[in-house]
């Protein structure tokens, strides 16, 4: 058995599931775990990923109070210079709790934490179909939507830890209809966005988005033409972040941007949106994406708060 320094402890924490590992330092996985994120937010979400760790150390017999490094991803902006952690509302209570010092009394050793999407795109990265890219975007859809951006191989994050914060994108109206009000990324992509749709669209037999693509395997016809309008408002999401990043690939993640029943409605939008092409992928890791990222990071996080390639 190797001495604890040589374990890394990550964390992959979203407004629904606690993902959690145990990794050497080269981040590699020696057992995870996976359970319901606690609904009661804040100190007990942060509780619980104190008792991940304990549960993971018991199971594979390795003492992980004094790990080496300690890396968590958080689905929010994460100020560099403060470590303030903002726009995350899907967990109560998270945005006035100093989880990093709580986390660093629990394990009493170098604590980092980032934002999800960004650990994300880490892992593609340094794992996955973006290896060979010095600039490329993570695109997660599901849920909500998020961006992690990797400029000249290092993560971007902004002025304020807020690079990346697509949902917040401004849709002047549904490429299918003229008269919809502005609207936000978000709230047109998201799952319950995309359930709506569907009912109002005379949809009556799904009240999930894992529904409307069960039916649109049936032939289902009003699936598919809500699919269609979900492609055609992320083709424009993905056009504008071509212009403006010249991005060499943009890896669609989340729940809903791995199917490629989207990816692939989306890849055809795109010849219609853009005049030049644009290199797409769904994540080769899958929604492992974070978690492998963090476990990646946690071996060759500095002593600072946060991490960057390269």
């Amino acid at each position: 058995m190797m001495v604890e320094a040589d374990y890394c402890f990550a964390a992959d924490l979203g407004g629904t599931k606690l993902a959690a590992a145990i990794a050497d330092t080269q981040g590699r996985i020696v057992a995870e775990r996976t359970e319901p994120t606690d609904p009661r937010g804040a100190a007990h979400v942060a509780e619980q990923i104190a008792a991940c760790a304990d549960k993971l150390s018991q199971a594979a017999g390795i003492e992980v109070v004094q790990a080496r490094h300690v890396m968590v991803g958080i689905p929010g902006a994460i100020d560099p210079r403060t470590g303030r952690i903002s726009l995350i509302p899907n967990i109560p209570g998270l945005e006035n709790f100093d989880v990093r010092a709580f986390l660093q009394g629990r394990f009493g050793t170098d604590v980092a934490i980032e934002n999800d999407v960004n650990l994300a795109m880490l892992g593609e990265h340094a794992l996955g179909c973006a290896r060979d890219c010095r600039n490329a975007a993570f695109l997660s859809l599901g849920t909500g939507a998020g961006l992690g951006l990797l400029i000249d191989g290092r993560l971007y994050r902004g002025a304020s830890g807020s690079a990346g914060e697509i949902a917040d994108l401004p849709i002047g109206h549904e490429p299918a209809s003229k008269n919809s009000p502005a609207t936000t990324f978000e709230l047109e992509v998201g799952s319950s966005a995309i359930v709506e749709r569907y009912q109002r669209q005379g949809g009556k037999d799904a009240t999930t988005v894992r529904d409307i693509f069960r039916l649109l395997e049936q032939g289902d016809d009003v699936a598919s033409a809500v699919l269609d309008t979900t492609a055609r408002i992320v083709a424009v999401a993905v056009v504008t972040l071509q212009s403006l990043l010249d991005l060499e690939l943009i890896v669609f993640g989340g729940s809903i941007g791995v199917r490629p029943e989207l990816h692939d409605r989306v890849r055809q939008a795109l010849t219609t949106f853009s005049s030049r092409p644009i290199n797409t992928a769904v994540s080769q890791l899958g929604d492992r994406a974070g978690l492998l990222g963090a476990a990646w990071a946690a071996g060759r996080v500095p002593r600072e708060k946060h991490m960057s390639p390269g």
